[in-house]
């Protein structure tokens, strides 16, 4: 099994001072842990093989791959609006929103129970 990087945005580096970690937006430790649980679950069965995540100022982004060579099959997004609430967006491969939510429990949810539709 090989690994490979895709990358959204070249040229950008993040500092590890705590004045630029405001200036992006990033999955917490608890959400990744989240994602990632029915990630390898959704790899052990088969239907997926590869991710991708990407931090902009108000939206990070866990793209889902079924190949390597394809464009994201589906994307989690978390998106931090002006007013600091959090909302998640589960987006399929034709940019249809699929489940928005303000907990990414019921993201990950939808994403174990819903194995037929989104294999």
């Amino acid at each position: 099994m090989t690994m490979t990087i895709h990358y959204i945005r070249t040229g950008q580096t993040f500092k590890s001072s705590t004045q630029s970690r405001n200036k992006f937006t990033s999955f917490h430790k608890t959400e990744l842990n989240l994602i990632l649980s029915v990630y390898a679950q959704k790899v052990s069965q088969g239907h997926w093989k590869d991710y991708a995540i990407d931090h902009g100022k108000y939206t990070a982004v866990f793209s889902i791959y079924r190949s390597t060579f394809e464009n994201a099959f589906l994307r989690i997004i978390k998106n931090k609006n002006k007013g600091k609430r959090i909302t998640f967006t589960l987006i399929d491969f034709n940019n249809k929103k699929i489940k928005i939510s303000e907990n990414l429990s019921d993201i990950t949810r939808y994403l174990k129970v819903s194995v037929k539709r989104i294999a």
